[in-house]
């Protein structure tokens, strides 16, 4: 893991110019992806360590797979119109550990769904670092295999009718709660 001021060997740079080169623009899809996953992993106070990319889902808590999928009304590049806000739910192929080989099925491996939505409508007011600019939906896989099994992609009409929007500080006790919930049915069982 680096630390920002580790020199790139070869020139008079550091590693921290490069992450201010590539990461400095959080509106553009790729970085604010990136972003709204830290926001949630922040969160769910798992920054401590360096991210790791799991094999089928973004984070992992209390041994739960998280996928975290984000979108937002604008852009930096001029529009015409708000975009249109839509989130890619669709299964995934996944990998055999044994085999190393490419599953013949499809799934939705995370058990838990977070969309992360930045709302701000206006260039000129967007501030990612404004906590209260963004609102976080929590939905498990189940409701949205129930809902929509065979659907790719779901718009915010339809998550709405899944969850409510919550504020970033509500993200972990409703996760814990949920994950609460889970085991106790279990033991039940």
């Amino acid at each position: 893991m680096y630390l920002g001021f580790e020199k790139i060997k070869g020139s008079d740079t550091k590693i921290l110019d490069f992450w201010k080169w590539a990461c400095s623009d959080i509106v553009i899809p790729s970085n604010r992806d990136d972003f709204a996953l830290f926001l949630v992993a922040n969160a769910l106070e798992l920054t401590k360590m360096p991210r790791i990319y799991w094999e089928n889902s973004d984070l992992r808590y209390r041994k739960k797979k998280i996928n975290i999928k984000t979108a937002a009304f604008i852009e930096h590049w001029k529009q015409k119109r708000l975009k249109r806000l839509s989130f890619d739910i669709s299964p995934k192929r996944g990998a055999d550990a044994a085999t190393q080989g490419s599953l013949t099925y499809r799934n939705r491996y995370p058990e838990i769904y977070i969309f992360a939505v930045l709302n701000q409508k206006e260039l000129k007011n967007i501030d990612v670092l404004d906590l209260d600019q963004w609102q976080f939906y929590i939905v498990r896989t189940e409701a949205l295999d129930r809902e929509h099994f065979d659907t790719r992609k779901i718009g915010i009409r339809a998550l709405t009718k899944l969850a409510s929007p919550v504020h970033h500080s509500r993200i972990k006790p409703i996760l814990d709660d949920i994950i609460d919930y889970d085991l106790g049915e279990r033991l039940v069982l």
